[in-house]
């Protein structure tokens, strides 16, 4: 299939499925090596176990993590709740009440999305499911949600609920990493991703990625793997978790959370176990 350069990033997501997965790629040097060419700048391998953590104040932490998009979804998650939804025995809520909920957290429902016969189809509305359930803001009876142990207490920001919005976001980004979406046919991209994220937490963070440029020039595999990647980056940047001013950054008070959920990740667990 031949693709020609006028169409457009949409289009080209499309057309992931028709490339396999290069090789047997299983370290986090041979992965970075599939995609380096498509980002013009070399990767250096930083590990999550080799930054040191920060230890931001306790309220400016609670501010930064409460300000981000996905905490904000999830207090928006919360008052649709109210006092308990019905949900399914696979523990989602049920199909009618799923546009309802994708509505009220800001979650857009493409049209695969759309015709979907349950939320365990849509991954958007399951990582803040999944992340509230993880915090303690929602528990699951045989039949119905409820409000958890931590609900009250996170929608209002409180003192006491800093562990439950780390928690909640820590999952938010680690599932991230963890796509399942038949569209990303390698995991070279997330782990790129990754390293420029740990990075973001070092002396040596590293220069924003160049625009991507037309699908006519160069491997396409390598077009495509870009601008995934710049997508990634662009929705963390969204989620307010990290900022570019010509060097990606991530803010001292997200430390604690991105690193929770980057020590989290198996090819980091399987490089630092085997040293």
């Amino acid at each position: 299939m031949r693709v020609t350069p006028h169409r457009t990033d949409r289009d080209l997501a499309e057309v992931i499925p028709l490339f396999g997965r290069r090789g047997s790629r299983t370290t986090t040097a041979d992965l970075a090596d599939d995609v380096e060419p498509a980002v013009e700048s070399p990767i250096e391998r930083v590990t999550p176990h080799g930054i040191e953590p920060a230890t931001p104040d306790a309220d400016e932490e609670l501010a930064a993590l409460t300000a981000s998009k996905p905490i904000a979804q999830l207090r928006s998650l919360l008052v649709w709740l109210g006092t308990s939804r019905p949900i399914t025995g696979t523990g989602v809520p049920r199909p009618g009440s799923v546009r309802e909920l994708a509505k009220a957290v800001g979650v857009e429902l493409d049209g695969r999305a759309s015709r979907s016969r349950s939320m365990l189809e849509i991954p958007g509305l399951m990582t803040l499911w999944d992340a509230a359930k993880a915090a303690g803001l929602i528990v699951l009876t045989s039949t119905t949600a409820v409000p958890g142990a931590h609900a009250h207490e996170f929608a209002h920001s409180l003192p006491g609920s800093l562990a439950a919005h780390r928690t909640a976001l820590s999952h938010v980004i680690r599932r991230y990493f963890f796509s399942t979406d038949p569209l990303r046919p390698s995991p070279a991209v997330n782990v790129v991703a990754g390293q420029i994220v740990l990075a973001a937490m070092t002396s040596t963070p590293r220069t924003r990625l160049p625009a991507v440029g037309p699908a006519g020039a160069g491997d396409l595999y390598e077009h495509i793997e870009a601008l995934i990647l710049r997508g990634m980056l662009e929705q963390f940047i969204a989620d307010g978790w990290l900022v570019c001013d010509g060097k990606y950054t991530v803010p001292q008070p997200f430390h604690p959370a991105v690193l929770d959920a980057m020590k989290s990740l198996p090819y980091y667990q399987t490089d630092d176990a085997s040293r």
